[in-house]
């Protein structure tokens, strides 16, 4: 397990990263993964139902992907349900283990509640998580276009209708990760979404993955804004 702590934009949070042991099945796994972060969190005064703002998992194979994710969903519920993204990525272990975890924790700011927003109907997935001056959006896919320019052109079009729910908009994005599938070039990705200009690139990541939830996604989205 990796640990770090981190005060970003004026905020303390804790990053984890984490595979699972050896287990009986994919599910032990995938249960352990979380009862190792809990106890993780705990040495930091913080908890799985109240702090953690976001969560990606990982897993080796599809069925991997599909049970650490649902896992997950039992795991986070009412006000403790987070931004979350999910990954098909062997490349991501280290170890045997069928399944991953990244997580990360924020203290309670001073000012201001934490608060869900679902979609209607209900989803695996929130439409933003507000607390203190933080707004953490869901990864975000599109599985209706075929090419990656008009995925990531639809996705930047709705992550900016959820921004402006919460009072933001590009100006406040502080972070954006791009978990793009192994199949395209970063460099072409990075240079289209200069050119749309308004996402902020100073401070993002690319990953390289091979799959999502369902076949012919191309890439995964995550903003984070400071409010």
């Amino acid at each position: 397990m990796r640990q770090k702590t981190i005060n970003f934009m004026g905020q303390r949070l804790v990053s984890l990263a984490l595979e699972a042991g050896a287990g009986p099945t994919i599910e032990r796994q995938s249960q352990a993964l979380f009862e190792r972060a809990a106890a993780a969190l705990a040495t930091h005064g913080l908890a799985l139902d109240r702090n953690v703002v976001r969560t990606r998992v990982f897993g080796r194979s599809r069925e991997a992907r599909d049970v650490v994710s649902a896992v997950r969903g039992k795991l986070f519920e009412g006000a403790a349900r987070a931004a979350t993204s999910s990954y098909i990525a062997p490349a991501y272990f280290a170890s045997a283990a069928d399944v991953g975890l990244d997580l990360l924790a924020m203290a309670a700011p001073a000012i201001g509640n934490r608060q869900v927003s679902e979609h209607a109907p209900a989803q695996p997935y929130i439409r933003h998580l507000t607390w203190g001056p933080m707004v953490f959006l869901a990864g975000m896919t599109c599985e209706t276009l075929p090419t990656l320019r008009e995925q990531y052109t639809d996705v930047l079009a709705r992550a900016g209708a959820l921004l402006a729910e919460t009072g933001c908009d590009w100006n406040n994005v502080v972070h954006a990760a791009f978990f793009l599938h192994r199949s395209e070039d970063p460099s072409a990705l990075l240079d289209g979404i200069a050119a749309i200009g308004s996402v902020p690139l100073d401070n993002c990541e690319v990953e390289q993955v091979d799959g999502y939830s369902r076949p012919g996604k191309l890439i995964e989205i995550e903003i984070t804004a400071k409010r």
